[in-house]
């Protein structure tokens, strides 16, 4: 056999499925244009199986719905179309709003969550989900302060029960008195600052229950109008009562006088009123 002959059975013809093998490893981008090969989206396509696979979903993207986001540099009617496509009304009127159930429509807390919520760009979505999230927040706070008045008040007529013993109703009766004939009756819905009302204020009550109690023992039981009272005395004033009844050499020390028994019980009474 020839030398010939040997290097033709030596070398046989490469299969064709090894053939394509080796030309689809080969450098794929040699083959497109040279100022597009190093394009940055390129990077990351190994060959042109995988260039014509990221070709199809480009095409199926074409006619989405997308929303492009502008630059920093974004002027507002830029923004205006942005919001526009994500679903934002035409106008502030677009917005629906409704208060929870028992609570009363403020039209200028409603007007103004419409225009504001218009002027950032939420969805109506979203618009209501933050309307509805304020009236629940407001609700509860309410609710909470509302339990903090009734304690507070609690705690106020406590105090002045104890102050006043026997007289509190007389004091509350003459300071509402003075109040409603000398001031005006609203005074006493009057918030302060910290929330609590003027007339729920120990100061204030003993204030005008003192002023009312003044103008009634001092300058005439019908001075007040419509006011009555019961007669009953504050621990201080019983107290005081007592030392009177207990003045050294009155009636109080002397088994013999004729009016020792009815200093016994007299003190015997404003006692009680002191520690009741």
């Amino acid at each position: 056999m020839s030398e010939e002959q040997v290097a033709e059975v030596s070398a046989p013809e490469m299969a064709p499925e090894v053939a394509q093998s080796v030309d689809t490893t080969a450098d794929w981008r040699t083959s497109i244009p040279e100022e597009i090969r190093g394009h940055r989206s390129l990077e990351h396509i190994n060959d042109v199986g995988a260039l014509a696979k990221s070709y199809v979903h480009a095409q199926s993207m074409i006619g989405a719905d997308k929303v492009v986001i502008p630059g920093k540099h974004a002027t507002a009617d830029e923004w205006s179309e942005v919001y526009a496509k994500l679903g934002r009304p035409q106008d502030p009127a677009g917005y629906e709003f409704s208060p929870p159930e028992g609570m009363e429509v403020d039209q200028n807390v409603q007007d103004w969550f419409r225009q504001t919520a218009h002027e950032i760009g939420l969805t109506a979505t979203q618009a209501k989900q933050m309307y509805d999230s304020y009236n629940n927040l407001y609700m509860q706070l309410n609710e909470s302060s509302a339990v903090d008045v009734e304690q507070y008040r609690a705690t106020t007529e406590a105090t002045l029960r104890q102050e006043y013993g026997q007289a509190f109703e007389d004091r509350l009766n003459q300071g509402y008195g003075v109040v409603e004939q000398f001031g005006n009756p609203d005074l006493m819905e009057m918030q302060l600052a910290d929330g609590t009302l003027l007339g729920d204020h120990p100061e204030f009550i003993k204030m005008v229950g003192e002023v009312g109690n003044f103008i009634q023992t001092k300058v005439g039981e019908d001075t007040l109008e419509g006011v009555r009272t019961t007669g009953g005395i504050t621990p201080d004033e019983a107290q005081q009562k007592l030392s009177e009844l207990r003045q050294p050499n009155s009636p109080f020390w002397d088994a013999r006088h004729p009016e020792h028994h009815y200093y016994v019980e007299q003190a015997m009474k404003y006692q009680e009123m002191i520690h009741s």
